[in-house]
């Protein structure tokens, strides 16, 4: 017997038989407790758990946003039931992890800070110094792109783990000690595309891609298609064909508005096979 606690058009929170379970996407979890401490238990279908501590009973939480209440962690956050799906999203396939850890799947609420003039661009390979691409990438100052090299411990899952490598990218792009980027990733909605998509030319109405990002930022440079194909044959010293592609919507944070009023924003993860590396390529301007 399948109980419906809730629903919407990305997850399903419902108790099977009297146990809780998350499907997000077709993939369904299995949400169980230690019975001594608070520790959730979150079980994939090819077994694999992920205990989250210091976190909730998913018996006593379903039972309560059935009733159309909410609960509060440890932490103080308060969770509706949409808020838990993506917080248990987030956490699986993680295998051991602290609630507040979880929790930054919400990002945080700062002050929001201007764009970094083009020159400081260059300071990534200091943030960053694990990877030769990022001593390509600050040759060129003046792009408005913004790069993340991810590399994720766990196996592979499709979706999920495009979605783990960008929460990741964004807590290191758009979040420092004293300001920084509001963004809710629990929101980012993707599709996978082509990889000749993400590479493809400017067309003759030039319109926004990554390539036209790239080469048409809004303070014009000299930068060419050899440029760019230097620095992508950084990022991808084994050509596209490992390469797996997904595009994601630009609407979870206020670091895409300046984007969305002129030049254009976008975002990108890519998971290179032959590697086991995610890059995550983001751009957001205006005039």
């Amino acid at each position: 017997m399948t109980e419906t606690v809730y629903k919407d058009g990305r997850y399903l929170l419902c108790k099977k038989d009297g146990v809780p379970y998350l499907v997000s996407d077709g993939r369904e979890y299995k949400l169980t407790c230690h019975p001594y401490e608070p520790c959730l238990y979150i079980t994939g279908a090819d077994g694999n758990m992920t205990a989250v501590h210091n976190s909730f009973d998913p018996v006593s939480t379903l039972d309560l946003f059935a009733e159309g209440g909410t609960v509060t962690s440890i932490t103080g956050r308060e969770y509706n039931a949409e808020d838990f799906c993506r917080m248990v999203e987030y956490a699986a396939g993680r295998y051991d992890i602290q609630i507040d850890e979880a929790e930054k799947v919400f990002g945080a609420r700062k002050n929001k800070k201007e764009p970094e003039p083009p020159a400081e661009k260059a300071e990534i390979s200091d943030r960053y110094p694990d990877d030769p691409a990022y001593d390509v990438i600050k040759e060129y100052p003046e792009i408005v792109i913004e790069y993340c090299i991810v590399k994720d411990e766990l196996s592979y899952n499709g979706y999920n783990s495009h979605w783990a490598a960008l929460a990741y990218a964004c807590r290191r792009l758009f979040s420092d000690e004293e300001d920084g980027w509001h963004y809710n990733v629990g929101k980012a909605d993707a599709k996978k595309v082509e990889t000749d998509a993400l590479f493809a030319k400017v067309n003759e109405k030039e319109e926004f891609n990554y390539r036209y990002a790239f080469l048409h930022p809004p303070c014009e440079t000299h930068y060419t298609n050899a440029d760019f194909d230097r620095v992508n044959e950084a990022l991808f010293p084994n050509g596209a064909e490992p390469l797996e592609v997904y595009e994601w919507t630009t609407d979870w944070s206020e670091y895409f508005d300046d984007g969305h009023e002129w030049w254009g924003a976008m975002c990108y993860t890519v998971y290179d096979e032959s590697l086991d590396r995610y890059v995550i390529i983001i751009a957001s301007a205006t005039d």
